[in-house]
Order: structure tokens, then sequence, then C-alpha cells
């Protein structure tokens, strides 16, 4: 793994340095879930011990793409690629496919979903593909995922969203991207598209901010995200743009400050290909980790500094787990195959392929067991016929009182955005 040295000199101070043989201990005390594809077309939910060993395997009808762990329960949700319409909720223990739902029939899933801190509501990045606009399907875990409505995601082909530690704010990566079912995978609007990272009230649906890459970089796609502890989001971009640009594909954000972006020193700007697939922060929220598939290349970040770290080569390289360890991450290949690194000493643990079987894993990965910051505040939460609860304090506290959510009938667009709309520094 060629990690910059020097940049481990103040990095490393104070944190436990692992050998391959402390790496490979912390490797096997994990566990995994990731979609996966195997030769003639059949698709798997996968669920891997620390050791690589798959413990569960559920044939899924379609390719799916990012899995949403539920707090506090053995249930995980599959969403289907674009412009896929399943979403299966699992059971990793037993392996059983415990609920099935289809989109509404004038909207497609993009892929992800998160689950608010209770783990009672499930927001899901959808497609309303008829009015070319995203919204966010919200379906009530604790009464069979039944869809409750939706909100607006304000922006165009929303990808990946993730909670704040408040435990109430979405961060939503809209790629900008219009699509539409009846055409494929086809992206329509590449001379005019807008991609942005909005924060949303999950309560109300109203935007709180909005933030673009700048006009000359409006093809940088906003795809993938990871928070850390302290709510820095790191984000991962595609480029839309001609082949022969390369611009910066990666980004932190924090706060009301502007978008910064980052590029990688020298050669491995271009040799990312302009592709970036996924982002994942460690257990710390020290380094964050983001995969460039088309390029064979991991990348690792430092999330204070926005520093790039070094790389290492992973064929089609593209799923990111945090590990157990401060700086340790697992990684998916293309090719079947999942290694284990340390970004503070540069070791690294391939783990042994257990099946025989030609297959590849998918763009994501998630961790069931990897250390975790202290849960966020639980959300009052109000659903029809139901009686309020209280405020909690701390969401006083933050000046922003909370109110009984408003779900938006199918085809509405929700609160109307109502923050400012920010672009990026380099």
């Amino acid at each position: 793994m060629e990690i910059e040295r020097r940049q481990f000199l103040g990095l490393a101070a104070g944190v436990l340095v692992l050998g391959p043989l402390r790496l490979a201990a912390a490797s096997r005390a994990g566990r995994w879930v990731s979609c996966r594809a195997e030769a003639g077309g059949r698709y798997y939910f996968t669920v891997l011990s620390g050791d690589g060993s798959v413990l569960r395997n559920v044939r899924l009808p379609a390719r799916g793409h990012g899995v949403a762990v539920r707090p506090g329960t053995r249930q995980c949700v599959v969403s289907a690629r674009r412009p896929g319409t399943f979403l299966w909720v699992i059971d990793v223990e037993r392996g059983e496919v415990v609920h099935r739902s289809e989109s509404p029939e004038d909207r497609h899933y993009y892929g992800h979903g998160a689950f608010d801190p209770a783990g009672r509501l499930l927001y899901v990045t959808e497609n309303d593909f008829e009015a070319g606009r995203g919204v966010i399907g919200v379906y009530d875990a604790a009464d069979g995922y039944r869809r409750l409505g939706e909100l607006s995601s304000h922006g165009v082909g929303p990808h990946e969203l993730k909670f704040l530690s408040d435990g109430r704010t979405l961060v939503v990566a809209n790629g900008g991207i219009r699509t539409h079912p009846d055409l494929g995978r086809s992206k329509l609007n590449l001379q005019d598209m807008a991609p942005n990272l909005a924060y949303v009230d999950s309560v109300d649906g109203s935007l709180l901010d909005a933030y673009h890459p700048p006009a000359a970089l409006h093809q940088l796609s906003i795809r993938h995200l990871a928070i850390s502890s302290e709510d820095t989001v790191c984000v991962a971009m595609q480029w839309e743009g001609p082949a022969n640009v390369h611009p910066p594909l990666v980004a932190i954000h924090r706060g009301e400050e502007r978008l910064r972006l980052l590029s990688a020193p020298g050669s491995l700007q271009s040799a990312m290909r302009n592709y970036c697939g996924s982002v994942c922060g460690d257990s710390s929220g020290e380094w964050f980790a983001v995969s460039a598939p088309h390029g064979n290349l991991i990348t690792f970040w430092s999330t204070a500094r926005g520093d790039c770290l070094g790389r290492s080569t992973v064929v089609g390289g593209c799923g990111i787990a945090a590990g157990i360890m401060q700086g340790q991450f697992t990684v998916s290949s293309g090719q079947g195959d999942l290694f284990t690194y340390q970004v503070t000493d540069e070791s690294t643990v391939r783990l042994e392929k257990k099946s025989a079987s030609l297959m590849r894993w998918d763009n994501h990965m998630a961790s069931l067991t990897a250390s975790t910051r202290g849960s966020p505040p639980q959300r009052p939460l109000r659903l029809p016929g139901s009686a309020p609860t209280a405020p909690n304090a701390s969401a006083e506290s933050a000046g922003r009182s909370f109110r009984a959510p408003v779900w938006p009938e199918p085809g509405t667009s929700g609160v109307a955005p109502t923050a400012p709309v920010r672009t990026a520094s380099g």
C-alpha cells in the first residue's frame, strides 16, 4: 500500500499501530454485508465473517446496490440499483427475507437508504422520473415498511444520503443527472446538470442549505457520502464532462463553510479515471477512504486536513467498510477478493477467498460490527394517528424546534426550498 510515510509522522502519534498479525486478528472480529454477482446473471445479498467466510446468502431478484443497517435489530435493507424497483428487508442472522417492497409505479429507487437513529423510519432516494426531480421516500419500519409519503431531495438524481449526528438533518448527494427508466441508464441532461449537496430537515422536508460545485464544474456529479464523528461530510464524485479534463473528485464540507474540493497529488488525480465509486470513514473519524474502481485504486485521506495520504491498488476495488480499529478499512474487489488495510502502518491482509464460484462484489459494503460514535439523539416522532411526543433538549438547544412530520402526497414537491445555494472553493 503506497502511503506517504511523512504524512503519518504526526498522524500516528498517540494512535495504536498494528502489525500484520494484530491487523489479521482485528479483521476476524468484524462482520460485513454486501451485494454481489455471479456468472449467469445471479445476484445475491451476502453476510461475511471477519475472515471472509460467507455466513448467509440471499438470492436477489436483480442487481442490488446499497445496504442500510437498521439500528438495534438484525435487519438490513437492500435497495435495487438504478432504475430498479425492489426494496428487500433481510434478517441477517437467519438469512431470510422478512419483507418485500416495490417502488410506486411512477418512481424507481436510486440504490441507497438511511435509517433514523431510532431505527423507526427509513429514508430512500427515489426518482420522480416523469417530473425529472428527486424525492426521498419515507417508510415506517415498525409498520411493515409502509410508505408514509415522500420529501423533496431538492435536486435531481439523489443517490446516497446520511444523517448528521443531530439525528434529524439528512445530507443528500443530488447527482444532478436526469434519467428515465424507459431509456435504461441513459443520462439525459449532461449539458445542464446541476448537482448539489443538500441539507434537508427530515421532519418537515425543508431545505436547510445547499452547496454546488463551481459553475465550470457543473458536470461534477455528487454521488456518495461519509460523515465523521464531528459531522464533517466526506464526498465522492464522478466527472461527466470531457474525458481529457481531470477535476477534483473528492470534497469535504463542514457547517456553513463552502464545499472544499480536494485534488489528489500529481498523476494520481488522472489515474482515478474521473470516477469515484464509494467513500467510507474509519471508526475514529480521523481518516476516510475513497474508491476509484475504473482506475483500480483506493485512496486514503485525512478528514481534518483534507490531505491525500496515499493509495492502494485493488483491481475493480469499490466497496469499503470501516473496521473495528482506528484507521482500519475492509475493501472488496471486482474479482471477488477482500482486503483489510491499516492506514497508520500500511499493513495489508488479503482475506482468504471462501467461494470457488466466479463472482464479483458490488459497489458498496457495510459493517455490522465496526465501532461507531454514540447514538445521536432520537428525534420525536409523530406518525398519522399517533400522539405527539415532547421535543428533546438537545434539539431545542440547537435552535430548531421539532414539529410533527409532514408527508407530502406522491407527486407533490413538499416544502419549497428556502435556504441559500452556495458554491465550492478549490
